[in-house]
C-alpha cells in the first residue's frame, strides 16, 4: 500500500517540545461530542466504561487513551470528533478506574495488558454492526494497540480488525524510563505520579485488609511498578514488567496495516523508540519520526479545529479501508 502524507511543519513555538506537550494537554480546547457511555462487565467481573459516537456507520475506529488519561481528554476528543465526521462509528476505551469511578479490583492497566481490549472486540463480532474495526492510541494506549496487532493479528477470532495506528509510544520500556526519569521530565512525572498516588489510596479504602500502600510514596515508576504494576499484574517487579510489556520486539510479528508516529523531540522517548529499519524490512508496518510533535502533540489545531495527527490518522486508516487490509507496499511512504 502506497501511503502519501503531508508533513508535519509547525510554527516556531510549536517546534519547542515542552510548549507542544503541555499546551495540546492543557490548553487545547476539547471539542464537542455526543458520548453515550455503555458500562461493559468483564469477565472477571469488574468493569470499563466505553464511550460511543454512534452514526450508524458499518465501520468502527477504537480510541486508547495514555496513562491517567481518558475518554475526556482533547486528544481523544479531537480524534473521535474527526472520525465521526468522516463516516466512522467511534468507541472511547476507558481503561479500568479511567472513566471517573474506581474499578472494582485490584488489577489496574499498564503498556502490555490487551486482554480487556480482546473482550470488547470478540463482543463487538458477535453482532452485525461492524465489518472492519480499527485501532488507534496514544502513549501506553499505543502500546496496547501494538500488542494487540502484534498478539491477535492472525488470530482469525479478530478478523473484523483490519489495521491501527499509534503515537508517542516508549517502545522499550527499559530504555524510556530512563528517558521519563530525566530533569526535564520532573513536572510530568510528578503530574502522572501523583495521579497514580491517588488511585492508590482509593484502593487502600476499597481493600482495607490488604496494606499495600507504602508508609512513604517515591515519585518515581520504578517505585510505582515495582510495588503495584509488576505484583498486582503477574509480574515479579518493575523490571521484570519493563522487559517482557516493551513491544518493540514484537513489531515483526505485525501483518496488518499499522502506522507508527513517534516524534523526533519527544521527551519520553529513547532512542531504541524510534524503528525505522522494520518499516524497511516490513510489509505492513509504517513509521514516521516528525522532528517537532513532542509528547501526544503535534499542535496546533487548524482553522477546522483538528491537529495533524488527526488528519494524518485518517487518511491512513481510510487508505486502508479503501485499498484492503494485505495490499503490498510497493512504494516507500511519500510527502505530499
Amino acid at each position: 500500500m502506497s501511503f502519501s502524507y503531508k508533513e508535519y511543519n509547525p510554527s516556531f513555538l510549536f517546534k519547542n517540545a515542552h510548549a507542544n506537550t503541555i499546551l495540546a494537554a492543557l490548553f487545547r480546547k476539547k471539542l464537542p461530542l455526543d458520548y453515550e457511555r455503555q458500562r461493559f462487565i468483564l469477565n472477571d467481573g469488574d468493569f470499563i466504561d466505553l464511550d460511543y459516537v454512534y452514526k450508524g456507520e458499518d465501520k468502527l475506529v477504537i480510541l486508547m487513551h495514555g496513562l491517567e488519561g481518558s475518554s475526556d481528554r482533547a486528544y481523544i476528543r479531537g480524534m473521535a470528533k474527526i472520525f465521526s465526521q468522516n463516516n466512522f462509528d467511534v468507541l472511547s476505551f476507558n481503561f479500568r478506574g479511567c472513566s471517573g469511578e474506581p474499578n472494582l479490583t485490584m488489577k489496574g492497566y499498564h503498556m502490555a495488558a490487551t486482554e480487556d481490549l480482546e473482550e470488547v472486540i470478540l463482543s463487538l463480532q458477535k453482532t452485525d454492526n461492524y465489518k472492519s474495526i480499527y485501532l488507534l492510541g496514544f502513549s501506553l494506549g499505543g502500546s496496547v494497540v501494538l500488542q494487540f496487532l502484534s498478539n491477535q493479528g492472525n488470530n482469525p477470532a479478530f478478523h473484523k480488525v483490519k489495521g491501527g495506528v499509534a503515537f508517542s509510544v516508549p517502545l522499550h520500556l527499559v530504555e524510556a524510563n530512563k528517558a521519563i526519569s530525566k530533569f526535564e521530565n520532573f513536572l510530568y512525572r510528578l503530574r502522572f505520579l501523583q495521579s497514580l498516588k491517588n488511585k492508590m489510596k482509593q484502593k487502600q479504602e476499597q481493600f482495607p485488609e490488604l496494606p499495600f500502600l507504602p508508609a512513604k510514596w517515591k515519585y518515581n515508576f520504578t517505585f510505582f511498578d515495582d510495588f503495584y504494576t509488576g505484583p498486582f499484574h503477574g509480574f515479579l517487579n518493575a523490571k521484570d514488567y519493563w522487559e517482557k510489556a516493551g513491544v518493540l520486539n514484537k513489531i515483526p510479528k505485525i501483518s496488518l496495516p499499522c502506522l507508527l508516529v513517534n516524534a523526533e523531540n519527544d521527551s519520553f522517548l529513547s532512542p531504541f523508540c524510534f524503528p525505522s529499519h522494520l518499516a524497511t524490512e516490513l510489509t505492513n508496518f509504517y513509521f514516521l519520526k516528525p522532528k517537532w510533535g513532542g509528547h501526544v502533540g503535534f499542535m496546533p489545531v487548524n482553522k477546522n479545529g483538528f491537529l495533524w495527527s488527526e488528519e494524518l490518522a485518517l487518511h491512513f486508516l481510510y487508505t486502508i479501508h479503501q485499498k484492503g487490509v494485505y495490499s503490498v507496499k510497493n512504494e516507500l511512504i511519500t510527502k505530499s
